[in-house]
């Protein structure tokens, strides 16, 4: 085992100090420190038992990087190991001080610039080894001890890259200590020291070479050296710095050419938007009156007065028959008075005069077989709503009744009745509630 550590030794420190690269040289430097150890049996035939005792530890470290994370550091150190062991007897008790010439080999794993997690095999060759009995005098027992022993080793370093670092690493020990046996008892212990780097240090790679000067280039061929041209790979003019000139708006339409360079728009006017002459929001070219304020729902025109009656068609109740503004556009009846519609009080029969006046009205219906009435019937406040809503209805279907059968269609006529909700004068007098006793008329194309 010994003959392969010393090959494996050597191995690692040649091949460390080949290749190593990176931005940290070789180092080295002092150690020194503290063993707390014991010995650990193997086998316990006799009832035995240890304690831990402290010993020095000291001497020199290398460190070969491998890259910026891995370190190969081979230490050599005196280090003192040991322990106390107990029989049960006091006067069989003894106490074993090792000291050891030890080549630990650690592999050294950088955890960034805080932490380094160490590892690897420890060589130990017996320089002196003293037993020491309960008379509490040291002899020499270096002819029971072996000459070499083989440990592992792992612990943790702090501050790894610093000039003063400190490690901690447990020691196992894989061999027996002592030529006879049984027991066997093998080397085991907490090391602690403190390091002082000598050498060794950050070194940053060299800057690269100055770049040479750049030969004149005009890759667009606007006669614009591309170290001056902001658009080098697009032929422009001096005028914009190399670069062709701008269209701000995005609308195909250069600036110089276009008379509306913030406001996208066409060039058939001059890079501006279609106009809109009347500025009723529909443009001209889908404004079917430019020049007359319109509205979108009629192409940009007005609203339309189809039969030129003054009232537009969005007012009109009859957009195609001229009328009149009183009559909601519909043409007006001669001679008829719709408040000449009255009822007898509490009744759905309408007055003889009521009967009368609707003779005007068949003769509009007859003339303009096209328009439409709807039939609304009212009451005053006399009695319980409920019993004047039922006239209301019942009375606008007497008056309908009364048309149709002179003749009229009945689907060119409605009836509703509203009660007493919608008065038109003052329920308090006689004449406030005749005149709520009513039906209206509405005309509708």
């Amino acid at each position: 085992m010994k003959k392969i550590y010393y090959s494996i030794l050597a191995l690692l420190i040649f091949s460390a100090v080949a290749n190593a690269q990176g931005h940290y040289t070789s180092s080295g430097g002092l150690v020194a420190g503290a063993n707390y150890s014991n010995l650990r049996i193997g086998e316990n035939t006799g009832g035995l038992d240890t304690k831990s005792r402290w010993g020095f530890a000291g001497g020199i470290f290398l460190g070969f990087p491998l890259g910026n994370k891995l370190t190969l550091q081979p230490e050599f150190l005196y280090s003192e190991m040991g322990g106390k062991v107990t029989t049960g007897n006091v006067a069989t008790d003894f106490e074993q001080k090792l000291g050891y010439i030890s080549v630990p080999l650690l592999l050294k794993i950088h955890l960034g610039k805080a932490f380094a997690f160490v590892l690897g095999p420890q060589l130990d060759m017996t320089a002196s080894s003293d037993k020491k009995t309960g008379d509490g005098k040291y002899l020499d027992n270096s002819g029971s001890t072996e000459s070499f022993t083989f440990a592992g080793t792992a612990g943790l370093e702090i501050m790894p890259r610093g000039r003063v670092s400190v490690m901690f690493r447990y020691i196992y020990g894989f061999e027996n200590v002592y030529t006879s046996s049984p027991p066997k008892m093998y080397n085991q212990g907490i090391q602690g020291t403190l390091r002082f780097k000598l050498f060794g240090r950050y070194e940053a790679p060299p800057p690269p070479p100055p770049p040479p000067p750049p030969v004149p280039v005009d890759s667009d061929n606007d006669g614009i050296d591309d170290k001056m041209d902001k658009c080098p790979t697009v032929a422009g003019i001096a005028k914009y710095d190399g670069c062709p000139i701008p269209d701000t708006d995005k609308d195909g339409v250069n600036d110089e050419e276009d008379k509306c360079p913030s406001e996208a728009g066409l060039a058939k006017y001059a890079g501006c938007p279609i106009p809109d002459t009347d500025k009723d929001g529909v443009n001209d070219e889908e404004d079917k009156c430019p020049t007359v304020a319109g509205l979108a729902k009629y192409a940009g025109c007005p609203i339309p007065d189809t039969d030129a009656d003054s009232i537009n068609d969005e007012e009109d109740k009859c957009p195609t028959i001229a009328g009149v503004r009183e009559n909601g556009g519909c043409p007006a009846i001669p001679k008829f008075n719709a408040a000449d519609i009255q009822f007898i009080t509490g009744s759905a029969k309408p007055t003889s005069k009521a009967v009368k006046e609707l003779g005007d009205m068949l003769d509009y219906l007859n003339k303009y077989p096209e328009i439409k009435l709807a039939i609304e019937g009212h009451t005053d406040n006399v009695g319980k709503p409920e019993f004047n809503q039922e006239l209301s209805q019942k009375r606008a279907e007497a008056v309908k009744a009364a048309i149709v059968k002179k003749g009229i269609s009945e689907d060119r006529i409605s009836a509703k009745g509203f009660g007493m909700d919608q008065p038109i004068a003052d329920n308090k007098t006689a004449a406030g509630k005749s005149k709520n006793r009513r039906v209206e008329f509405k005309f509708s194309q």
